[in-house]
């Protein structure tokens, strides 16, 4: 299982930079806007990613990419603080880690 998941991040994953201190390294995950209906319905216009500026973001990342709340996350020209930070088992072992962000700023 862990196999897998690691093959379908490096497939379709974005290479991500996350910094802890003075530490920074790339990871390969998936990160996107979480959307509430409540947002959606309250905004007149939505850009094609469908990002709504209030929320929040989601990550997906590998289970040892280490990642800690208090960590940013660089993607593109927008840089994103981590709020939360947890891993997914399945059984004992650690499948992923996943996270919810705020953009900073």
């Amino acid at each position: 299982m862990v196999r897998m998941i690691a093959s379908l991040l490096q497939e379709y994953g974005t290479d991500l930079t996350v910094t802890h201190g003075q530490t920074s390294k790339v990871l390969r995950g998936f990160f996107r806007a979480v959307n509430s209906k409540s947002w959606q319905s309250m905004e007149s216009e939505a850009n094609l990613l469908g990002e709504i500026t209030r929320g929040q973001y989601a990550y997906i990342g590998p289970a040892d990419g280490n990642v800690r709340e208090g960590d940013t996350l660089v993607l593109g020209e927008k840089t994103y603080l981590f709020r939360r930070v947890e891993f997914y088992y399945c059984g004992n072992q650690a499948l992923y880690q996943w996270g919810l962000c705020v953009e900073k700023g």
